[in-house]
């Protein structure tokens, strides 16, 4: 908890900028400070649920994510509850009606690693593999599991951003299959690495984890694998259609690779 003194520096700092997510300095200590945002609409949650029933893919529920102060409930109850359960998150430090306040764990992201120390990628990636089994193992599961929304710090992945929270909108082994597939579709295109063995290396984390998580990410691959025909060039069609596309062959081998692993057995 911080002093009133040192609540009126905080205001001040966020009085000098309009960003939502600030990186202020609280006596020498560098904090995280989150703003409210405005409550949030999302018109498209029935045709996301119905599609999620057609498909049978419970992993495609609308998650809501409400915005405003409901929003900031649920990312302190989140932050606080997955630290009770042993996952590496930021600490709550102060929470107020219009901010709450966190520890800051770096900037560096897997993301930004994947991309600014090649000859290095896949001690990252995997070790972003393991961070996600590690949290699964402790019941547990992310919001937006992207390799932004997860930083390396001092040999430790830690999971960012829990302003909603999937596992009250479908079953745990949905949700925890979600983060699977997030990562790999925010990392798989960057990967300097035959899609092939990108499989193989995800099997081998994805197999350690629950069998009803295994299935559920079995069926998606099955599911959404002939995305593997979009374009996999960025210009002209964008960075969405090639994430996209790279993560759908990676499913596509994955699946099949898990299948012919089946029939050895």
């Amino acid at each position: 908890m911080f002093t009133p003194e040192q609540i009126k520096t905080i205001d001040a700092q966020l009085a000098l900028t309009s960003d939502r997510t600030a990186l202020l300095q609280v006596d020498d200590r560098p904090i995280i400070v989150k703003r409210l945002e405005a409550p949030l609409k999302h018109w498209g949650y029935p045709v996301l649920n119905t599609l999620a029933a057609v498909l049978r893919q419970p992993m495609l529920r609308a998650v809501p994510a409400p915005g405003g102060s409901a929003a900031q409930t649920i990312e302190v109850a989140r932050l606080r509850s997955l630290a009770n359960a042993g996952v590496s998150v930021p600490e709550v430090l102060q929470v107020t009606p219009q901010w709450f306040a966190i520890s800051f764990l770096g900037k560096t992201s897997i993301d930004q690693l994947l991309r600014q120390e090649p000859e290095k990628f896949l001690h990252y990636w995997e070790s972003g593999l393991q961070a996600i089994l590690q949290l699964h193992s402790l019941g547990q599961n992310a919001s937006q599991c992207f390799a932004r929304n997860m930083i390396w710090h001092e040999g430790t992945v830690s999971f960012i951003d829990f302003e909603d929270d999937p596992s009250r909108s479908m079953p745990l082994a949905a949700a925890q299959a979600r983060d699977w597939l997030l990562y790999l579709h925010s990392s798989a295109y960057i990967l300097n690495m035959d899609a092939s063995q990108i499989a193989q290396h995800f099997l081998r984390y994805l197999k350690q984890d629950e069998i009803d998580v295994q299935r559920e990410v079995m069926r998606a691959a099955r599911a959404f694998s002939w995305l593997r025909i979009l374009p996999s060039e960025r210009k002209p069609w964008g960075r969405d259609v090639i994430s996209a596309q790279a993560a759908a062959e990676v499913l596509h081998l994955a699946a099949k690779q898990h299948g012919e692993g089946k029939q050895a057995s």
